[in-house]
């Protein structure tokens, strides 16, 4: 293997290790977001406060605004996510329980 080659093997390498640890970091936030939803005092205020966030998020991050539809997708994945856990938890306060 040539010394181009192996430095970008070695850059990959490092890309893969870094990726990994943010994946780590991001899933440990996401854990701790979704306790901290959990143990809102006023899961209906929250959920209100959401509602009013999620347009001006589409407004910054809308379809298409990075240039990378997988970054796009994931950030859409996750905020219907977070929108779910946030609306579950206003309606579990609430006593409007799915059927």
């Amino acid at each position: 293997m040539d010394q181009s080659a192996s430095e970008i093997l070695q850059r990959l390498e490092a890309c893969e290790l870094e990726l990994h640890a943010a994946r780590g970091y991001i899933k440990a936030l996401e854990y701790g977001l979704h306790a901290v939803v959990a143990a809102h005092p006023a899961p209906a205020a929250l959920a209100e406060l959401w509602s009013h966030v999620l347009p001006e998020l589409a407004d910054v991050h809308g379809a298409g605004a990075t240039g990378a539809p997988l970054f796009d997708a994931a950030f859409q994945q996750a905020l219907a996510g977070l929108s779910d856990h946030i609306d579950g938890a206003a309606r579990r306060n609430s006593g409007d329980h799915p059927a």
